[in-house]
């Protein structure tokens, strides 16, 4: 949901702070100057804690390290207050300056405070999550990176899971010729322990080595516009640059696949820069952020780049250098929006409807709506472009909260690529198990023998959904989620895409002794597949398993701008603003996944991602063309779809959410109450009911629940949901946030609290 727009309103690079030694126990002082501290722990409320001459000065915003809880563990919190007071309590004392200046200019601590507030996380978790860990650190000479020491032919059965994957990933990276990985990313894409690698290593089966440490230089570069802007574009620019260098506004760029729309941000970014400014751009994927710098260093000076696919000294050196003014443009997903920008001028976000800009662990932040926020406290414009606005976004439109700009028509007067709606059902023969019809076949060979280019969209990880026994209907799940394990062929093991959770695939029933078979279809059935028909054709896979960190992606494009890759097959990833010139063809291969998903945004995302996907072709002088596999012909999103009618959608589309009494003509607050076990987890969701009806309106607010949330069980912890739905924004927030630790304390059950939810399984 969109948030409220009436909101109250250097030495040398990477200089070392002075830091004291740690004090130790016995050299606590007894009396001194009290600070109120925000602990990163899942805790509400300040703490107060004794601050040591010998520290310095405290400073409002400043990390320290501190001891919290019964056993004095050390923990990471911020100063918040200077004037705390004694209460008569013995205090702790401070024992370690992190900073020794804030990282958090007053407006992004203000920022920060309003996120907690609104999104319901305690204040120390949210800024712990907006200042990464190497902020202010002194960048490391070294890094630790990893290659592949074997071949998959001697890898040991008896590997476990995580064992098996780190490889995996490992021989994918050697596949695409960007070994080796660093150690970090590949710990956090496997979700892989250090002993767990440190064993692959001692059995020779990979090689860890330390390497020089090489950081970007920040190019100072102005290429000239490639072409002259269209009229609509044009007409756009004229009206956005008179607010740049003002004051706050929101406007909404709707601008069909391929009208331009990043030629736009590029020129209000110049005009932003020559102005003394500073400008971040949000793009939903490292995989857009990847290609989108490639686009913007050569037409922008200074670009900087925030993502997770960087090292603790890459992220480093672009905080500082941003920090200090000396990057010009900053470009990265979600957590880009807290980039310290000391004088912002302009935030776009690119892809505004993207759900991948809403974080799903603490703070579970909207990366959009931060944005807005963001640019509202800095008194600065903030621009959001999509070619499926969301409708969250179009009703702010309708409320005259934003402004709207069109770009109807694609650039050079191309036109938009053919769709074709192909009836699955009739498509394949029977006995096989094949997903490309013969329709999408015989394009794809056509497309093959002009030597165009293909992209592939079918968002489903994985070979296989359900790995089963037909006989007596056992079903392989995860042991701690009530969900099934997909199979995974290159790995040969069954995943949970909820927790991780691998396991290997029993050679017969485990129940009955019968014959196990694969159903349902992923990714990587459709890569075999392909291997089988165009054995010739070189294609990639772009999807979360295959891509580890930025290299791979920006080999992928590489191979696939150059023409050497043929097709580019990939989940969701691929839909969203890449640009080819060459790609005649995309298929996608069935429209019908994300129908399949028991959610009210259902429609609404199926029509975005065909339209998304089906932009990718065309875009130069080889023609367009999409053909689009279903089993639900007649279902209204995919019929508008095919016509790129985004004003009939969403005409059909609002009415319906209106009378359903969700957003955007709502608010609605998530809560999840977990434990390990299942009575403790109802009784407290029965609590938090409880407590909730007691604390809001009636009138105004409507509490639905408790019940098992849709997916009961992740990582062993069985889940309960409690619904709130307002139409007052912030009721909910204003009502519950000085309420949030006594709800604590009663509910016996860890509760998330969800604020505008984008996903409710």
């Amino acid at each position: 949901m969109p948030v409220r727009l009436l909101w109250q309103p250097m030495g040398k690079l990477f200089e070392q702070p002075e830091l004291q030694p740690a004090l130790q126990p016995d050299s606590l002082p007894a009396e001194g100057p009290v600070v109120e501290v925000a602990v990163n722990a899942h805790v509400w409320g300040g703490y107060n804690y004794l601050w040591p001459e010998a520290l310095g000065q405290p400073v409002i915003g400043q990390r320290v390290r501190l001891p919290f809880g019964r056993g004095d563990r050390k923990r990471v919190g911020f100063v918040t207050d200077l004037s705390g007071r004694d209460t008569g309590r013995k205090l702790k004392a401070v024992c370690e300056v992190i900073d020794r200046q804030s990282q958090l200019d007053p407006h992004l601590l203000e920022l920060g405070r309003w996120i907690s507030s609104y999104y319901l996380c305690p204040l120390g978790m949210t800024l712990a999550a907006m200042v990464p860990s190497a902020a202010g650190k002194a960048a490391s000479k070294t890094e630790r990176v990893v290659f592949l020491a074997s071949e998959a032919s001697n890898w040991p059965r008896s590997l476990g899971g995580k064992q098996r994957r780190i490889l995996d990933e490992l021989a994918e990276a050697k596949l695409q010729g960007v070994e080796p990985l660093s150690l970090k990313q590949l710990r956090l894409h496997a979700g892989a322990s250090p002993d767990t690698i440190r064993r692959l290593d001692s059995r020779g089966l990979i090689r860890i080595e330390s390497r020089p440490v090489q950081l970007p230089a920040l190019a100072d570069t102005q290429a000239d516009p490639p072409f002259e802007l269209n009229a609509d574009q044009a007409k756009a620019l004229a009206a956005i640059e008179p607010k740049l260098g003002g004051c706050f506004s929101a406007t909404l760029l709707y601008g069909v696949t391929g009208s331009g729309k990043t030629e736009v941000y590029v020129r209000a970014i110049r005009h932003v820069i020559d102005s003394g400014k500073q400008a971040i751009l949000l793009v939903p994927e490292i995989a857009l952020a990847t290609q989108t710098l490639q686009r913007l260093v050569e037409r922008l000076p200074k670009v900087a780049v925030l993502h997770s696919g960087l090292t603790d000294s890459q992220r480093g050196f672009y905080h500082e250098q941003i920090r200090r003014g000396l990057a010009n443009v900053v470009v990265g997903p979600r957590s880009a929006v807290f980039a310290p920008t000391p004088n912002l001028g302009l935030i776009i976000v690119d892809e505004e409807h993207e759900s991948s800009y809403k974080q799903d662990t603490a703070p579970r932040y909207h990366g959009r709506d931060v944005a807005v926020k963001r640019a509202s406290l800095a008194g600065v414009p903030i621009l959001l472009g999509s070619a499926t606005p969301s409708l969250e976004s179009l009703h702010n439109v309708h409320l005259g909260r934003y402004e709207m700009l069109r770009l109807p028509e694609r650039v050079r007067n191309l036109q938009m690529p053919k769709l074709k709606l192909v009836h699955l059902r009739k498509e394949i023969t029977p006995g096989k198990i094949e997903l490309l019809g013969r329709t999408l076949t015989g394009k794809i060979a056509a497309t093959l023998d002009r030597r165009e280019q293909i992209i592939l969209l079918l968002n489903r990880r994985g070979y296989a959904s359900y790995v089963f026994c037909p006989s007596c209907n056992w079903t392989l799940t995860c042991r701690d989620c009530t969900r099934a394990l997909v199979f995974h062929r290159s790995t040969q093991l069954a995943m949970c895409h909820y927790c991780q959770h691998t396991e290997t695939i029993p050679p017969a029933c485990p129940a009955c002794g019968g014959k196990i078979i694969y159903f349902g279809y992923g990714i990587q059935r459709i890569e075999s597949e392909l291997g089988r028909k165009f054995p010739e054709a070189v294609f990639a896979r772009m999807d979360s398993d295959t891509m580890t960190s930025p290299k791979q992606f920006q080999e992928v494009f590489d191979g696939f701008g150059s023409g050497k890759i043929d097709m580019l097959l990939g989940t969701q990833m691929v839909a969203k603003g890449l640009d080819f010139p060459r790609v005649a063809l995309v298929g996608v291969v069935s429209a019908d996944t994300s129908l399949a998903i028991s959610d009210f945004r259902a429609a609404e995302r199926t029509f975005q991602l065909i339209v998304q996907v089906a932009g990718r072709a065309g875009r130069a002088d080889v023609p367009g063309e999409v053909i689009v596999q279903t089993l639900h012909a007649d279902e209204p999103a995919i019929q508008f779809a095919l016509k790129h009618d985004y004003e009939g959608f969403s005409s059909m589309e609002m009415p319906l959410r209106k009378e359903a009494n969700v957003p955007p003509y709502v608010r609605m607050v998530r809560f999840i109450c977990r434990h390990a076990k299942t009575d403790r987890a109802q009784d407290s969701a029965d609590e938090l009911v409880r407590c909730l009806r007691e604390i809001l309106p009636s009138d105004l607010a409507q509490v639905i629940g408790p019940m098992p949330a849709p997916v009961f069980k992740i990582k062993d912890r069985f889940r309960f949901q409690v619904l709130v739905k307002t139409a007052r924004p912030g009721l909910v927030q204003d009502a519950l946030g000085p309420q949030m630790a006594e709800l604590s304390r009663k509910c016996h059950a860890e509760i998330i609290a969800d604020v505008d939810p984008m996903n409710l399984m």
